[in-house]
């Protein structure tokens, strides 16, 4: 490869307008013999998507390499020109590069989209400027998928982001209390950097990866299923304010610990609320599997 197609930015969900920069770097290495690249930044908060997911969906597009770059005061600090010549030119030699057009870069966020055109020029890279996505008369953009999960609303975050949101982990040991109400869960291990959509109890898909990674998606050892998802802090049984995933899984009882498990969160069903009794309990977690199976 003589060169690199790049895009930068945080892309905390890959949602639909990120996957425009995305698909402009593939094509335009594809037809010049370039290494796709795109320069996330990090800056060490909870994300709609984890570094893992993130790069599992970008390679799934067809992105070459994902570079993970920690927003450190250094990185920070770092003038816009200073950035152009050792990030982008000597360190990955940069032929093409695909932003948006409100992309900021350089100490004090001085750098802008022209600006970067400009320093193109000079330093023998195209720059190309791709419009905001609009999707219903409003930009798409993390803030909007953000939003859609603090209310639940998972079929718009699941529109705009063009994929489906989810929660990947190991099943761990859980307190069994789901086992003597009839209905028993399993307790997702899950990366406490995902930001987790509203507190509740929803509709969703179980897929299971029986002794294997998760991005063995092709494997005929996958098992997918359905049931029931609560998010939250367990006020019936709990007191403190660790927050849990816990699924039931309809017609089935097989011993899953330790197996990878990703929880696609469908439709919200209702709030957390604490019951007077585990028979209250019991019963709303029935009305709860009715009302998901409609």
């Amino acid at each position: 490869m003589t060169g690199a197609a790049i895009t930068i930015g945080k892309f905390d969900s890959v949602h639909k307008g990120h996957q425009q920069l995305l698909e402009d770097i593939i094509r335009v290495s594809k037809e010049n013999g370039y290494e796709s690249i795109c320069f996330k930044l990090d800056f060490g908060e909870p994300g709609i998507l984890t570094g893992p997911e993130c790069e599992s969906l970008m390679r799934e597009m067809g992105i070459d390499k994902i570079l993970f770059e920690r927003f450190t005061p250094e990185f920070a600090g770092m003038g816009h020109e200073e950035f152009v010549k050792e990030i982008l030119v000597d360190r990955l030699g940069a032929k093409y590069i695909a932003v948006g057009k409100d992309f900021r870069y350089g100490k004090d966020r001085i750098g802008t989209a022209e600006l970067l055109k400009e320093a193109g020029r000079k330093y023998g890279f195209e720059v190309n400027i791709i419009d905001k996505l609009v999707m219903e008369g409003e930009t798409v953009s993390s803030t909007r998928v953000r939003g859609a999960l603090e209310v639940g609303d998972m079929k718009e975050a699941d529109k705009l982001m063009g994929h489906p949101y989810s929660l990947t982990g190991d099943v761990m040991a859980g307190k069994q209390l789901g086992r003597t109400l009839g209905y028993p869960t399993i307790n997702l291990g899950y990366d406490e950097k995902k930001l987790l959509p509203k507190y509740g109890v929803y509709s969703s898909r179980i897929i299971v990866y029986n002794d294997m990674s998760c991005d063995e998606k092709s494997s005929s050892d996958v098992q997918t299923f359905s049931g029931i998802t609560n998010i939250g802090v367990r006020p019936s049984v709990d007191d403190g304010d660790s927050v849990t995933v816990e699924t039931f899984i309809y017609d089935f009882d097989d011993d899953i610990y330790g197996c990878k498990v990703e929880i696609i969160l469908e439709n919200y069903l209702r709030q957390e609320q604490k019951f007077d009794s585990l028979e209250a309990l019991t019963a709303q977690i029935t009305q709860d599997i009715k009302a998901a199976k409609g």
